[in-house]
C-alpha cells in the first residue's frame, strides 16, 4: 500500500495527471499561502462545489484553511473548542492548495476518429475527443513529407459544448456538419461548414447517453443515432433539437443488436445498417418504440435480468423504417467475416459495398452490400505499408473513387484507391502532428490505478 505522501494519480478527460510531494514536505498546513486556497474555495463556491451549510454532520471547509465540524458533528467530542478538526489538523505535513503536478500524460495533438468526406464542397471534416473539437481540411489536401496540414476550419471551445467527441456526418446540401457526443455529452450538435473557434452550435438535440453513430439520410430527411449500453437506435427528425423526441426507436432481443456503434441510414436502398461489438449487458433490452427514460440502460426494474454475454461482432441491416423489436432483414457475423471492434461504417451505394473500420484488428474490410451470414469480406487493407493504426472511422468517395481512414491509433487520415487491397501505401496522407509524434490512447479516461510491483501507471479507457 502506497503512503499518501508518495504521490496521486488523477485521471481527467484525454490527460493523467502525477501530483508529488512538495520539495519540503515537513511545511503545516497553517503556514501555507492562503490566498491561493481561498481563491481556489470562491470558484469552487461560485460553482456549487462548496457547502457552507452547518447543523448537517457534514464537514465543511472554512476561510482559514482548517475542516470544522458542525455543532454535535463527528469531531466534536474529539476538539471541544472546535478550533481545528481533525486534531492536529494544523501541524500535518501535507501539502494543500493550487498544486501543480510533477508530470502530465497527454496529447498536445488532434487525435482523429471519425471522418467524413463532401465531393459537392471538396471538404473533409473530422471529429477529434481529444481536443474535443471538429477539424476540416481541403479533400485534396496532404502532407508534402512529415509536417502537419493546416485546417482550413477547427470548431473548439467552451461555447461549442463539445466533450467527448465521436462520430460526424455532414449535409452538403445545407452546408452543416453533425457530430455527437459519446459517455459524458449526451448531445447532438450541429454547426455551419464555415464556422471556426470557440462558437455555439446552430442546434442542439438531447439524444440519449452513450450515443456514438451518426448518420444522415437526406432522401428520409431523418438522422439515426446508435446508442451503446442500450443496445437501441434512435431516428429523429434531421432538424429535431431541443428534447424532441425520436420517431421511433430500434430495440429489443430480436434485433440482435449489442453494442452499436458505426451506422448508416440508406434512404436510397431503403435500409438501416449498424455494426455490433457484441456486447449484451445484463438486463435484456426493453422491446418496444418509446424512449427509455433517462437513467441509464440498467435502471432497476427495465428490463428482464438475464446475465451479461459477448456475441460475435456483427452487421445487422434492417428495413429503414423498422422500429421496435424487430428482426435484421440480413446479418453478417462469424469467424470468416474478420470482424473485430467494428467502429464506423459506410455503404457505398454506387458500387454496393459497405466497407467497416475494423479497430480490433487494425484493417478496413469491405463487403458486398447484400451480404448475409458468415462471409469473408471481397477486400481486406491490412499491413504495415498502409498505416492504419487502430482506425475508428472510414468514409466512401465514390466520386473520385476513394477510400479515407481515420487513425485512432496515429496522427493521420488516409487516402487509398477505392478498390485497394492487401497491404498497400495510401495514396495521401493527412498529418496533424508531426511524422512520429507518439499517441496516448487515452479515450474519455474514468479512473487510474497504480501498480506497484511493476511500477506502472494504469489507464482504463
Amino acid at each position: 500500500m502506497l503512503s499518501r505522501s508518495m504521490f496521486a494519480v488523477v485521471a481527467v478527460l484525454g490527460a493523467t495527471a502525477v501530483a508529488w510531494p512538495p520539495a519540503n514536505p515537513s511545511l503545516p498546513m497553517a503556514d501555507l499561502g492562503r490566498m491561493s486556497e481561498m481563491s481556489l474555495l470562491d470558484i469552487e463556491r461560485e460553482n456549487g462545489c462548496v457547502d457552507d451549510g452547518g447543523g448537517d454532520g457534514v464537514l465543511r471547509v472554512e476561510r482559514a484553511g482548517t475542516l470544522a465540524a458542525p455543532a454535535g458533528g463527528a469531531g466534536a467530542a474529539a476538539d471541544p473548542a472546535g478550533a481545528a478538526w481533525p486534531p492536529t489538523w494544523a501541524s500535518t505535513p501535507m501539502r494543500g492548495g493550487d498544486v501543480p503536478p510533477a508530470r502530465v500524460v497527454s496529447d498536445p495533438y488532434p487525435i482523429l476518429h471519425s471522418v467524413a468526406v463532401d465531393t459537392k464542397n471538396e471538404r473533409v471534416f473530422v471529429s477529434d475527443p481529444n481536443r474535443h473539437a471538429i477539424w476540416s481540411y481541403d479533400r485534396r489536401a496532404a502532407s508534402r513529407a512529415t509536417e502537419a496540414v493546416r485546417p482550413l476550419t477547427g470548431i473548439r471551445g467552451p461555447a461549442t459544448g463539445m466533450m467527448f467527441v465521436a462520430a460526424v456526418t455532414v449535409d452538403p446540401e445545407r452546408q452543416e456538419v453533425y457530430s455527437v457526443d459519446n459517455d459524458i455529452g449526451d448531445r447532438l450538435m450541429v454547426f455551419p461548414y464555415e464556422a471556426t473557434g470557440n462558437v455555439r452550435p446552430k442546434r442542439v438535440l438531447q439524444v440519449p447517453h452513450q450515443a456514438w453513430g451518426i448518420s444522415i439520410s437526406r432522401e428520409r430527411d431523418e438522422l439515426a443515432v446508435t446508442v451503446e449500453g442500450a443496445r437501441e437506435v434512435v431516428i429523429y427528425r434531421r432538424e429535431a433539437k431541443g428534447n424532441d423526441p425520436p420517431v421511433r426507436v430500434v430495440r429489443g432481443p430480436k434485433t440482435g443488436l449489442g453494442d452499436p456503434h458505426g451506422v448508416f441510414l440508406d434512404g436510397v436502398n431503403r435500409e438501416l445498417v449498424v455494426a455490433n461489438h457484441g456486447n449484451q449487458g445484463g438486463r435484456q433490452p426493453v422491446p418496444g418504440d418509446q424512449p427509455r427514460r433517462r437513467g441509464g440502460p440498467l435502471d432497476a426494474g427495465r428490463g428482464t435480468f438475464t446475465g451479461g454475454r459477448f456475441e460475435e461482432p456483427s452487421l445487422t441491416v434492417y428495413p429503414a423504417d423498422a422500429r421496435g423489436d424487430v428482426a435484421p432483414l440480413r446479418r453478417i457475423q462469424g469467424k470468416r467475416t474478420g470482424l473485430n471492434w467494428p467502429m464506423a461504417i459506410a455503404v457505398d451505394r454506387k458500387n454496393d459495398e459497405v466497407a467497416v473500420a475494423n479497430n480490433g484488428d487494425g484493417s478496413i474490410r469491405v463487403y458486398r452490400r447484400t451480404d448475409t451470414g458468415d462471409v469473408a469480406p471481397v477486400r481486406t487493407l491490412k499491413g504495415p505499408r498502409t498505416g492504419i493504426v487502430g482506425p475508428m472511422g472510414v468514409d466512401i468517395d465514390a466520386v473520385n473513387d476513394e477510400l479515407w481512414v481515420s487513425n485512432y491509433g496515429d496522427h493521420t487520415a488516409l487516402v487509398f484507391a477505392r478498390t485497394a487491397a492487401g497491404d498497400v501505401a495510401p495514396k495521401r496522407i493527412l498529418r496533424n502532428a508531426p511524422a512520429g509524434s507518439p499517441t496516448v490512447g487515452f479515450g474519455n479516461p474514468g479512473a487510474v490505478a497504480y501498480d506497484s510491483k511493476r511500477d506502472e501507471i494504469l489507464v482504463p479507457n
